[in-house]
C-alpha cells in the first residue's frame, strides 16, 4: 500500500460537489486507487475511486476539458 499527497492542488468534481484531492491511496494491481477528497462547500472528506471523479480544467497544467 502507498499513500501519496499531491504537491499541486488538483480540483475535481465529485457526486457531492467540487473539491480537491488531498490523498491518493494505492493498494496494488487488484484494487482501485482511492482518492480522499475535501469537499469545498462543506469541508467534508469523502473517498472515491477514479470512476467517480472528474478533474476540472486547468489551463496552467494544460487540462482544457471539453472546451479545447
Amino acid at each position: 500500500m502507498r499513500i501519496y499527497e499531491p504537491k499541486n492542488r488538483i480540483d475535481v468534481i465529485t457526486p457531492r460537489g467540487e473539491g480537491i484531492i488531498w490523498l491518493v491511496t494505492e493498494f496494488g494491481t487488484e484494487t482501485d486507487t482511492i482518492y480522499t477528497i475535501i469537499i469545498d462547500k462543506t469541508g467534508e472528506m469523502w473517498q472515491y475511486t477514479h470512476k467517480d471523479i472528474i478533474v476540472k480544467p486547468n489551463i496552467t497544467f494544460k487540462r482544457y476539458g471539453n472546451e479545447k
